[in-house]
């Protein structure tokens, strides 16, 4: 079992916000910065999992993001209001533009900037912004999702302030929340040998990315992702090991919250 941070079973979630784990969803997008592009971006690989399950239909993706930024850089409004944006896609193999007859977006998820939520100067813009956003999002029907990034290679303590904060802030806005940084945090320490980061520290390395696109993939699916066919050219154990531990961080984050009084 994971070995999660006492700090978590203090949070009290309401019941509405992991309620909808199981509905259909057709169309979802990201909004981030970095730590969702790199790697040919987190979306790509997100639609890749799906392709390989043959249980499940493949949602279409937009990914927003700005290199360095935090939410409050993001005009959301626009976003979700611009009927532009997701309109269309190019066929790579006709070089053509073909309409996409629904733009309708069923979820949108959103991450801060690495540092936002646990740095003294820019926490409290972080609770500004997922208020804000959270608003603005839910007043179309659609449902926001919170990220939890993950602590730095050389940071370990950052985990246990991030799932404080990460916590604190979907409990207050009734957000779903995706645990990425805690499953960060088991490979870190049960399988030191496998590197998520790239040579900064702080930007997913092939691995991160599919560990994140996998805990994106059963969060929004509720199901697991071993044996799932697509591995993002990893090497297939490691591959094998990232896929249960993004399910085992899942079945851990669901029924600690379970337990906690739900």
């Amino acid at each position: 079992m994971l070995k999660f941070l006492a700090v978590f079973i203090s949070f009290v979630f309401a019941v509405s916000s992991y309620s909808d784990n199981t509905k259909s969803i057709s169309s979802i997008m990201l909004i981030g910065n970095s730590f969702f592009y790199y790697n040919n971006s987190l979306h790509n690989h997100l639609g890749d999992l799906y392709d390989a399950d043959p249980t499940l239909d493949t949602p279409r993706r937009r990914s927003i993001t700005i290199n360095g930024s935090s939410l409050s850089w993001h005009d959301v409004e626009s976003y979700i209001s611009n009927e532009e944006i997701g309109s269309f896609k190019i066929d790579s193999d006709t070089n053509t533009y073909e309409p996409y007859e629904k733009q309708d977006i069923d979820v949108v998820i959103m991450m801060d900037c690495s540092l936002c939520p646990i740095n003294d100067e820019r926490k409290d813009s972080f609770y500004k912004y997922v208020k804000k956003h959270s608003e603005t999002i839910k007043s179309k029907g659609i449902e926001p999702i919170l990220f939890m990034t993950w602590p730095y290679k050389n940071k370990p303590e950052m985990q246990q302030m991030l799932e404080k904060e990460f916590l604190k802030a979907s409990k207050l806005n009734n957000l779903r929340l995706i645990p990425a940084g805690q499953a960060f945090l088991y490979i870190n320490q049960n399988y030191p040998n496998i590197d998520l980061y790239t040579k900064d520290l702080r930007h997913p390395s092939k691995e991160g990315t599919y560990l994140a696109a996998l805990m994106v993939f059963t969060s929004l699916s509720n199901k697991s992702p071993i044996g799932n066919t697509y591995m993002m050219d990893l090497d297939p154990d490691i591959a094998k090991i990232l896929q249960k531990a993004a399910w085992t961080t899942y079945k851990d984050f669901q029924e600690r919250i379970i337990n906690s009084g739900l």
